[in-house]
């Protein structure tokens, strides 16, 4: 997939293509998530440039907004989530985004019902710290039976 994607984006047809990030997130057998990069050498000496695939641990807050991406937040509430993240009270929210303070409670509750949780805590928990890394909290595989 990521070789595929680096010739795409080098031989690019669209706007879409020039934008094409070589790159593909997978979790791996342990359950930690690995970023995939693809690259070109450089050709040297009559050898053309060879294609190269890079493995290196996912950041965890690329980790959080993919779990994010997988509630399927609508644009707005993704805006919500993020200063609510950053700690914004609502009515900091509500003016950062030009919102009254009762949409920014409406979209908290759509977000608070896609993801299962009733509070602006356990959401927090839920999306950023639930699941990343094994062995952190809510993994269960690592808890005794």
């Amino acid at each position: 997939m990521v070789a595929g994607a680096l010739r795409r984006a080098l031989g690019a047809k669209s706007d879409g293509d020039l934008n094409l990030v070589p790159r593909v997130r997978v979790r791996g057998r342990s359950g930690r998530w690995l970023t995939l990069y693809g690259s070109l050498t450089e050709p040297a000496d009559n050898r053309p440039s060879e294609t190269v695939v890079i493995v290196e641990p996912t950041r965890a807050e690329d980790v959080a907004w993919l779990n994010v991406a997988s509630y399927c937040l609508s644009n707005r509430e993704e805006d919500v989530v993020r200063l609510v993240a950053r700690g914004f009270s609502t009515r900091q929210i509500s003016e950062s985004l030009y919102i009254s303070e009762y949409t920014v409670q409406r979209h908290l509750q759509n977000a608070f019902e896609k993801v299962g949780v009733r509070s602006r805590r356990e959401l927090l928990k839920r999306l950023f710290f639930e699941n990343l890394l094994p062995g952190t909290l809510g993994d269960q595989g690592d808890q005794p039976a």
